[in-house]
């Protein structure tokens, strides 16, 4: 099968922006949120109630996108794309979800320490 130049050149503007899309977490940046020595944070303490109130309706097994953060290893799985969307530390401040609920920027904070701590 003979491609056209035009659809070639289509073809790879395609995988280009497929890549661009891959692997680059949330639409933030980085946090470079540090886990402090005096971490008190846990999943059962913080992250779970966290998760439940702000992400679960639409990133369960149950909701329509994906990530999944059912569990603490899925949320550990996605902690770099959790900490470009949502968290907050000193190199940025990310609010891109959750999305329509108003989280403050301490909590945010709480949350990229957590996640820099491993989401223990």
């Amino acid at each position: 099968m003979r491609l056209t130049a035009s659809f070639r050149a289509l073809l790879a503007t395609l995988a280009l922006a497929g890549l661009a899309a891959c692997g680059g977490g949330g639409p933030g940046n980085a946090t470079a949120s540090t886990c402090p020595t005096t971490q008190t944070l846990t999943y059962d303490n913080f992250g779970k109630q966290f998760f439940q109130t702000r992400c679960l309706a639409c990133h369960s097994a149950s909701g329509p996108e994906s990530p999944k953060f059912d569990t603490v290893e899925q949320i550990r799985g996605a902690a770099s794309d959790i900490d470009r969307s949502a968290a907050a530390g000193p190199a940025a401040v990310n609010t891109y979800m959750p999305d329509g609920a108003s989280v403050d920027e301490a909590e945010r904070r709480k949350l990229g320490e957590w996640l820099a701590c491993g989401a223990p």
